[in-house]
This record gives C-alpha cells, structure tokens and sequence, in this order.
C-alpha cells in the first residue's frame, strides 16, 4: 500500500497538471475621461461621474467599439442605467459582439457580427413594448433580424422577439442600474442571458442555430435614448 502511494506521488511530480482559468479580456470601469482604447463612432460619449455616458437622444445610430478578441465561451458583464429620452415610445439600447471590420463612421449595421438588442416600440409592436431582438450584421449597410430564433405562439412576434415580463415594466425600474450578464459560446452559437434580478438564475436562453464567428470587437449602440454603463468585463470562460 505503501508502495503504490509514493508511485502516485511520484506520477503526480512528473506529469504536468494543466489548470484553466477564467480569462478576463476586458475590465472597464471607466475611470479614465479619455477613454483609452474606445473609438466613438456616433453619438455623444462621454465619462460623467466614472459612468459611460451617450447624452445625445436624438441619435438613432450611436455607437462606440474597443478592440477585444471573443472566441469559445464569452461571458459579458455591465450594468446600465436609464438617462433621458424615449418620451416618443421609441427607443434601443444594445450590444455588437463578435465584431470583425468595424464600422468606423455613422452606419446601421457593424462589420460581420450578432447585436443583441433590447427594443421600446409600443407603437409598432404593441403589448408588451418592450422586446428583445438578436440581429445578424453583415457590413455596415447590411443587417436583419435572426428568424424564429425565440419559440413564441404569438403570430405578431413569430419567434423574432422575446417580449420582456410583466414584472420587469415597473416604471420605477427606470431609476435602477440594471445588471447585465450574458454567456455565449462563439462555437455552438448558443448563449444565456441572466436575469437582472436573480444573477444566478437564467432569465432565458436562445439558440442562433450555428457557430458564431469569432471576432476582435465589441460595441455599445444606443437609439434616440440616453443611458450610463459601467463595469464592463468580457471574460473567456474554460
């Protein structure tokens, strides 16, 4: 008995123990007013009390990218806030990742690469209001809605939006800082999103039918709305 413990000892000093850690390819707290890295394409950004910040709500296409590569599982963290604007109804508030050949002026879409986009278009969608929506962008001209991407009996959604849950439409939550989080991984091209209220918990998650590809970009973009972000983390998950 003896024997065969010092032998697995011995295996264990001789071969090699390869541990993987969580990889953290981004961590912004927006501290810094320069923005080092960031490249504003549209709107105005801007740091206002250690808080990203686009102020500009008659921009429909705002947008700024910071250079960071995303491939295999990627877990993205934030948290945003409400600002202004939206008073006509409309407004939206997102996500590029997975960006290659970013748009680097004023554009609709970005580059080759998936947006995940939360919609405020009551007039035009009806009840709820508000929805999330995953888009496909081809170049800077180029982008449309993944189809069927989220299973819905409602013909008026037909599975290219998930309406946002009664609990989640008190305006009072206008007032809040909302927690991010979302799980993706580039080579199955499933992901997760967290729900705000309970982290540990999945609020939903979707499937866009094929790998991902991966990219070296990622973005925020707001329309006709202004909202403060902060504690960006992009993290490689093993």
């Amino acid at each position: 008995m003896k024997l065969l413990s010092v032998i697995i000892s011995l295996l264990f000093l001789v071969v090699p123990v390869v541990i993987f850690a969580d990889s953290v390819q981004v961590y912004d707290t927006f501290d810094n007013p320069s923005l080092p890295g960031w490249m504003k394409v549209s709107g105005n950004w801007q740091i206002i009390n250690g808080r990203l910040v686009q102020t500009d709500v008659n921009e429909k296409m705002a947008m700024i990218t910071i250079p960071v590569h995303q491939s295999g599982k990627i877990l993205y963290q934030f948290d945003f806030k409400y600002v202004k604007g939206a008073e006509d109804d409309y407004a939206g508030f997102g996500i590029h990742i997975c960006v290659n050949n970013p748009s680097k002026k004023r554009s609709w879409g970005n580059g080759k690469s998936v947006l995940g986009w939360i919609t405020w278009d009551p007039k035009h969608y009806g009840y709820p209001g508000l929805f999330v929506q995953v888009y496909k962008s081809d170049s800077s001209t180029d982008m449309v809605l993944f189809p069927g991407l989220f299973p819905n009996p409602s013909p008026l959604v037909a599975g290219d939006m998930y309406p946002i849950r009664d609990e989640y439409l008190n305006p009072d939550y206008l007032n809040y800082t909302i927690p991010v989080k979302i799980l993706i991984d580039t080579k199955t091209g499933k992901g997760k999103f967290y729900d705000p209220a309970n982290p540990d918990k999945y609020y939903f998650s979707f499937d866009l039918g094929a790998p991902i590809r991966s990219g070296d970009y990622f973005s925020f973009r707001t329309n006709s709305v202004s909202v403060s972000i902060d504690n960006l983390k992009i993290t490689e998950v093993y």
